[in-house]
């Protein structure tokens, strides 16, 4: 790079650039000069646009900020009644995905640019009177499986398979099969008194709805109880009251074994269900005391207990909780499936069947829209031969990845923020997606794309995608003899990104009894491998659509601590056993597919069972390529064998001391009667701090917080903090401003696991300040811990001095090695820090001035909740709470004077103005008498 610094000249034209795109494309509908500004619109002053993001069979709904017309930071809409302002980690991070320079900026044929009139018109030529092949991902719209039909009938050849790879196929299989539906209830965790989970993540950081749920009697005055039976080690299971280490193979006998022991305890049977298929289910190796606590547990709780299996295990399993779920009452109150709506699926062998008559030559063109099957089919011979035999292939898609690779066409789509939808979450409930920003390259809609072919072909349509989407909500969703027009309609609907409406009521669900006890002799006669591998989509990076973010392959598994990719986690005992260690690389292998990837030995993972993450192992993109392995290939593959590869990988860990090592740094009581001793104030020969008007602080309750990052991503995203790669990693360089740090306790085969967000404690008596040779960093008169970047001279004596470790140095210019078009992810209220400076946590001082600014304006004092930092806006669980403690009625005042209040590291007299809530656990042992 000839020239490293990001001048001012280049950023002020980066921002013109992208308003012009913002404001002066031709597929946003109405455009408006700004040189006549909009009546609202501030030249400084951010908009925000509800929209809708989707990942797999989840639809959020988010509230989308922007300056100057370029999308800047993503957080929760507040008007979403499932999300109530939070949604995925995943959502924050794909500002990225927009900015991406990877990106497809104009259509290939047959790998060579070429313009849309020219691609479109093959494109029709060759769909005519042919068998066409379409394979997607879920299809959570309504307006595009309806564009979908439409295209059927100017295609009657047209074969439609919904596809999402990362997802299990049994749970589909069971609902279809016990309820003659696949209907995916939701999951009321907050009318939960008891939860059991099998091999089920709950909390993880897409759970955005369940972690609420959750978090919501996780108090004093209530208090639910979790139990987790996992092989793995999940973020369910570190916040699990009991966690057991349980084999997969093993979950759907445990599940029936469960009823049999319910019914014995008088728990009567559903209608159907014969007790004689359940008589050969034995819990051996569960403690007979907690059995008794568990049956005693749900038989108490009945309705307001659930017990849910994870998307990775068989039918059976879904089966057993199914059961359960009967027999307990639990449909309708924790288990709420009346405003459900069924989304089909095609598993895997649907895919691979019609890839085998693609094949057989049946189809004379495919179109792979969503999907990614080249990367993510586990059969790649299979998929060879078949796009060997399809005379076209198309792929719409934002990037240039591997099932591109295979295509005669590829066709650029918008990316979400540029794109019209709608999204059917509900029965009762639509949300909108809305673009914030024009398109930034030549691409289009994909749905525009289609409706090009549906033209082409002689169909009838609108002039493009938004005009169909609002003509279908004119005729099906605007209530039928409404007063109100239609814009206002429409406008409104945009304007809160939601739209509630009225829905038939459904009757109950009746579980199947005898599909049930098909599926009980089916887990009877179920054999148990020596190794199970049990594979998931990554927690950061998805089913690997998200693998050229470097936000995300930065941010560490929220359990291995692991950046920078993937490992096969081991437990002790199997690692003792083969004599491995972090970071040795074995083989798996799987009916004729090798895996080479290290190990990462977990405590807590139950002896025989390997987990890993998918979504690693690409072959294209500037970020995503060669980072891990792809374990698709041994995708529900069977037996799986093991064998040391003789040889090491170093592996990228964030964290590098996993126990508390005796100190009390996370501290953790028991419900109800866990108190901490009172905190006495410790001489000081520094003079007491005197602050006039505000002194901010903040409280973070890890009763409430699961570990799922959010406040990470959200942090980095609110305050331009850069990644450094894996090479940086490697040398502890790393530069969040936030981390989650995990930690063990207790023996490495069943250890307790402790979470705690650790940033900059903004202590009143900072052991950085006292340090600095150049006064670069002070403490305000409102209690906050300054950085004068432009006075840093980089001694890193702060970093030294302080015992958190949350001062970060900028070992090298990584702002200007990032493309030009990811930094206009930049947030301009926040300085782009130089080569050479120290950065830490400021409590979001921009959005603190920010809320003084509009009260002013307002002509009112700041109330408290004004002000909410980037990581309490993202926290799913409320977790963290900003506020003003001289405010005696602020909720953080309050909290800070908390019985389970304490403050890290306070023995050091730094006064730490972060009060932490310790952690409350309800094992059964805990009951009040």
């Amino acid at each position: 790079m000839s020239d490293p610094r990001f001048s001012r000249r280049e950023f002020l034209g980066l921002i013109g650039s992208a308003t012009f795109v913002a404001g002066c494309s031709k597929d946003r509908g109405e455009i408006v000069p700004f040189t006549k500004r909009p009546e609202g619109a501030k030249p400084g002053v951010a908009d925000f646009y509800a929209s809708t993001f989707q990942e797999g069979l989840c639809a959020y709904g988010v509230l989308v900020k922007t300056r100057e017309g370029r999308p800047i930071h993503v957080q929760g809409n507040d008007r979403h009644p499932a999300f109530k302002s939070k949604t995925s980690p995943a959502a924050i991070a794909d500002i990225m995905g927009l900015y991406d320079p990877d990106r497809l900026k104009h259509p290939l044929m047959d790998g060579h640019p070429a313009d849309w009139s020219a691609v479109e018109s093959k494109l029709v030529s060759s769909l005519k009177d042919q068998s066409v092949l379409l394979v997607t991902g879920a299809l959570l719209s309504p307006a595009r499986r309806a564009l979908i039909m439409d295209l059927k009938k100017v295609l009657p050849g047209l074969r439609h398979v919904s596809w999402e790879p990362a997802l299990g196929d049994g749970q589909t299989a069971a609902l279809q099969d016990c309820y003659g539906s696949a209907r995916r209830p939701r999951l009321r965790l907050e009318r939960a008194k008891v939860i059991v989970a099998l091999e089920a993540d709950l909390l993880s950081g897409g759970r955005t709805e369940e972690i609420g749920g959750f978090a919501s009697n996780r108090t004093e005055r209530s208090m639910n109880r979790l139990y987790a039976f996992e092989g793995s080690v999940s973020l369910t299971g570190a916040n699990a009251d009991v966690r057991v280490a349980w084999r997969p193979s093993r979950a759907a006998a445990l599940g029936f074994a469960l009823a049999r022991e319910l019914h014995q305890a008088g728990v009567p049977w559903p209608s159907g269900v014969d007790s004689s298929s359940l008589s050969d289910f034995s819990l051996e190796g569960l403690d007979s005391g907690l059995l008794r606590a568990l049956v005693g547990d749900l038989k108490k709780s009945r309705n307001q207990a659930v017990v849910v299996a994870g998307p990775s295990l068989p039918p059976q399993a879904h089966a057993a909780a199914f059961l359960l779920n009967a027999m307990l009452g639990a449909e309708g109150h924790t288990v709420d499936a009346s405003s459900s709506v069924a989304e089909p699926l095609s598993g895997s062998d649907a895919v691979a069947q019609a890839l085998r008559e693609a094949q057989e030559g049946k189809f004379g063109a495919a179109i792979f829209w969503q999907v990614n099957p080249a990367y993510s089919f586990p059969d790649a011979k299979l998929w060879k031969a078949a796009v060997a035999a399809i005379p076209l292939k198309v792929r719409i898609g934002l990037h240039e990845d591997e099932t591109a690779q295979d295509c005669e066409l590829v066709l650029p789509e918008h990316h979400w923020l540029e794109s019209w939808n709608d999204f059917e979450t509900a029965e009762d409930l639509l949300s909108l997606q809305q673009p914030a920003v024009g398109s930034l390259y030549e691409t289009k809609q994909a749905e525009d794309i289609l409706l090009d072919i549906l033209r082409g072909l002689g169909g009838g349509a609108p002039i493009d995608y938004r005009h169909y989407l609002m003509a279908r909500w004119q005729r099906e969703v605007q209530p039928s003899g409404s007063l109100v027009p239609f814009e206002s309609f429409w406008s409104a609907a945009l304007h809160d990104g939601v739209c509630q409406r009225k829905a038939e009521a459904k009757p109950p669900r009746r579980l199947n009894g005898s599909a049930v006890n098909r599926w009980a002799q089916v887990a009877a006669q179920s054999e148990r491998p020596q190794w199970e591998l049990l594979l998931s989509p990554s927690a950061n990076l998805f089913d690997g659509r998200y693998a050229n973010n470097g936000w995300l392959q930065e941010l560490p598994d929220p359990v291995t601590k692991l950046s920078w990719g993937n490992a096969v986690s081991m437990s002790p005992t199997d690692a003792s056993r083969l004599s491995l260690e972090d970071g040795q690389v074995v083989r798996l292998s799987a009916s004729g597919r090798e895996v080479e990837l290290p190990v990462v030995v977990q405590p807590g993972q139950a002896p025989g069972v390997l987990s890993a993450a998918l979504g690693y192992g690409r072959r294209t993109g500037s970020i995503a390529q060669g980072v891990g392995a792809n374990l698709f290939p041994l995708w529900n593959a069977a037996p799986v064998a093991v064998k040391d590869a003789g040889r090491r990988e170093v592996l990228a860990f964030m964290q590098r001391h996993h126990t508390l090592e005796g100190r009390d740094v996370v501290r953790s009581l028991a419900w109800p009667k866990g108190r901490l001793a009172p905190r006495k104030d410790l001489a000081s020969l520094y003079e007491p701090r005197k602050f006039p008007k505000h002194k901010w602080v903040m409280a973070v309750d890890l009763s409430l917080c699961v570990g799922c990052q959010a406040c990470v991503l959200a942090c980095q995203s609110e305050n331009n903090i850069p990644t450094v790669g894996k090479e940086r990693v490697l040398k502890g360089r790393e530069m969040h401003w936030m981390r989650v740090d995990r930690y063990y306790e207790g023996s490495p085969e069943n250890p307790r696991i402790l979470m705690q967000p650790m940033l900059c404690q903004q202590c009143d008596d900072a052991p950085c300040e006292n340090v600095c040779p150049v006064a670069a960093t002070n403490h305000s008169d409102e209690g906050l811990n300054e950085m004068a970047y432009n006075r840093c001279v980089g001694t890193r004596y702060c970093q030294n001095n302080c015992p958190y470790k949350v001062r970060r140095f900028n070992f090298f210019e990584y702002t200007a090695q990032t493309p030009a078009s990811a930094r206009l992810a930049f947030n301009p209220e926040v300085t782009v820090r130089p080569r050479g400076v120290m950065e830490k946590c400021t409590f979001c001082v921009q959005r603190i001035q920010e809320a003084k600014q509009a009260a002013k304006v307002r002509g009112r004092p700041l109330q408290d909740g004004d002000i909410e930092p980037a990581c309490a806006a993202a926290c799913p669980a409320r977790a963290i709470v900003f506020g003003d403690l001289k405010d005696s009625t602020s909720r953080v005042s309050k909290l800070t004077r908390s019985e389970r209040g304490y403050r890290v590291l306070e023995e050091l007299g730094v006064k730490p103005s972060v009060t932490y809530l310790a952690d409350l656990r309800n094992p059964p042992q805990a009951d009040a008498s």
